[in-house]
């Protein structure tokens, strides 16, 4: 029997979802709008982030990261020795592949970029560290979609409704369904310009021991340089570069 999740927690950790470095401020109103709560509720869960000093109010009616917040992600950068692993791993691959290469982790908003290596190029694209990303429009995010239960799809895309962010998302559910049976036939997962209309994008697994998928990674950049030659490349050596984390994490 699955363990019942604490709802409470969820929804807080929803909450600090909501900030981004574009969206620095929340109020009450943000997170009933975007989270379907009364704004009584939504009050009730800002005071009590306020009082853990997950969260600061320094105006009435708005508020920001706390110094809780800060301390554990200085605590995680300092501790996690999964990080150091996989940094020097995704920069040799992101050199080998001259793109941008990135890992994450999953999240119930969207997997939760970890770790990542931008291209050399003079132009690249790059995602902070820490960004969530949208799980059913990205690369990363489908493939751990592919590895969830129907339960769990649902609970995961219940925050987007599969929302069109491109004319090439994926928006109805037997669409994605026959995409995500395709990704676990095939062992990797495309963005074709469904989170970004000129953004190409490619991920695989990487599996645990125990045959789990605990990290994902993925090469990006400029969807014109992502044609079939390249992604079979791309597919090769993200997961050279996985089978090389799993042999460095045991």
């Amino acid at each position: 029997m699955a363990t019942k999740l604490n709802g409470s927690v969820v929804k807080s950790f929803e909450i600090l979802g909501l900030f981004s470095s574009e969206r620095r401020e929340i109020s009450a109103n943000t997170v009933a709008d975007e989270l379907g709560m009364t704004l009584a509720t939504a009050h009730r869960f800002l005071t009590t982030l306020t009082i853990v000093g997950a969260l600061t109010s320094y105006r009435r009616g708005v508020y920001c990261l706390g110094h809780r917040i800060e301390e554990l992600g200085r605590l995680e950068r300092e501790t996690n020795p999964l990080a150091s692993v996989v940094k020097p791993i995704i920069t040799a691959a992101s050199i080998d592949l001259n793109e941008s290469v990135m890992a994450s982790r999953f999240s119930q908003g969207g997997p939760i970029c970890m770790a990542v290596s931008p291209s050399n190029r003079p132009i690249n694209i790059n995602i902070k560290v820490g960004t969530i990303l949208p799980i059913h429009s990205t690369a990363q995010g489908k493939i751990w979609l592919s590895t969830l239960s129907e339960k769990e799809r649902t609970a995961s895309l219940a925050a987007y409704s599969l929302a069109a962010l491109t004319e090439q998302t994926v928006q109805d559910n037997e669409g994605l369904e026959k995409e995500l049976d395709q990704i676990r036939a095939q062992g990797f997962a495309l963005n074709r310009g469904e989170n970004e209309p000129d953004l190409g994008a490619v991920s695989v697994p990487v599996f645990s021991d125990e045959k789990k998928v605990f990290l994902t990674l993925s090469t990006f950049g400029l969807l014109s340089r992502f044609d079939d030659a390249f992604v079979e490349t791309a597919v090769e050596r993200l997961n050279r570069a996985a089978r090389e984390i799993v042999a460095n994490c045991t």
